[in-house]
């Protein structure tokens, strides 16, 4: 019976072999991909299909509890996750770590992080543990074709190219029963995928019965997304989260957008905000835009609000701004503010610049004194 099973796997990988032997994409793979993998690339085979047919060619080697399945979809931006290898000996190698995927080169395990315009096919592992012959997903993680891989601990199976709208509803499904970690990871690798479902997915993290830490993630991917879209989106998210760690995460989500409908949501929730927190960390970020409607704001939010300590924020927001901009602000600010504590701030900011017209000011107080 063992023989037979052998004999099966032996005629399906000479079968896949075959096949990415005509194509182009599998031949790169064939090169990225090395140790103990299986190919396993079927076209006409739906994705939970192709699961399936993992599932029992693992089954079929008898071999430990634990497997590799993955597949690659097209990015949206060209990618670059763990560095370049320079060498062929420099290949990172696909180890297990408590139940979870570690990739390292020569003892380091740091993840480098970077894209660039232009899309790209990624490649997604997902880590299954077999239990009463039932395989459950407890890890994910990315890896890009620009290095090598090898797999000598825990077999993998290639399941070839995907489409990124299949790809994108398999995930949907697998955040639903993942694990916390294992939720933060799928959002990412949902954000990476060239698909208009990806507005959607982000969105209904953000929004659903999740851990924060995914919430927030899926928050941050769709802000990284920098168009009209994702910013409506954001806008719906902002009026219907609760949870002040949350909707200051909008507020980051907003700030890392240059469009004009996002710095306008930012200025509004600096003015109008009902929640203090979420209004004084979006005067942070109006600080750090420096753009002419974000000082007006601040301008607007120290001579409107009632509110000592947001004036105070408003402040330290102007304080870091380019010096040549901030310094006259404090000054006037210093000079003028009905208010002692604002006024104290915009001098103690001004201390900290060391700027030459602040140095004047300080001058022109001690000598009327």
């Amino acid at each position: 019976m063992k023989n037979s099973n052998r004999h099966r796997l032996a005629a399906t990988l000479i079968l896949s072999l075959l096949w990415i032997a005509s194509s182009g994409y599998g031949e790169e793979a064939t090169k990225t991909l090395k140790g103990e993998v299986y190919y396993l690339e079927k076209p006409d085979l739906s994705l939970s299909k192709r699961f399936e047919w993992a599932q029992k060619e693992f089954e079929s080697l008898r071999k430990g509890e634990y497997y590799l399945a993955g597949y690659s979809f097209e990015s949206r931006k060209e990618v670059n996750i763990h560095g370049h290898c320079t060498k062929l000996t420099d290949s990172y190698r696909v180890k297990l770590r408590e139940g979870e995927i570690v990739i390292s080169r020569k003892g380091e395990t740091g993840k480098h992080f970077s894209t660039d315009e232009g899309t790209e096919q990624v490649g997604i592992l997902f880590l299954h543990k077999v239990s009463k012959k039932t395989p459950l997903i407890i890890d994910a993680d990315v890896i890009d074709f620009d290095n090598t891989y090898e797999f000598k601990e825990t077999p993998l199976f290639w399941l070839g190219s995907v489409n990124t709208d299949e790809s994108v509803s398999y995930l949907e499904d697998l955040i639903k029963g993942g694990n916390h970690d294992l939720q933060q990871k799928v959002v990412f690798v949902c954000s990476l995928h060239n698909s208009p479902k990806v507005y959607d997915f982000l969105k209904g993290v953000a929004l659903g019965n999740y851990s924060h830490k995914a919430r927030k993630n899926a928050i941050f991917w769709l802000g990284s997304l920098k168009d009209k879209k994702s910013i409506d989106y954001l806008k719906d998210i902002s009026k219907r989260v609760e949870i002040t760690k949350l909707r200051k995460q909008v507020v980051f989500a907003f700030q890392m957008s240059d469009e004009k409908e996002a710095i306008e949501e930012l200025i509004r929730i600096a003015k109008t905000d009902m929640n203090r927190e979420v209004r004084k960390n979006a005067i942070f970020w109006l600080g750090q835009k420096a753009s002419k409607e974000c000082v007006k704001a601040l301008k607007e939010v120290l001579e409107e609000s009632e509110d000592v300590e947001l004036k105070n924020n408003a402040v330290f927001a102007i304080s870091q701004l380019p010096d040549d901009r901030a310094v006259p602000m404090l000054i006037d600010i210093a000079k003028t503010n009905k208010s002692p504590s604002v006024r104290k701030k915009a001098i103690f900011w001004l201390g900290q610049t060391g700027d030459k017209k602040a140095l004047k000011f300080f001058e022109e107080i001690l000598l009327k004194k």
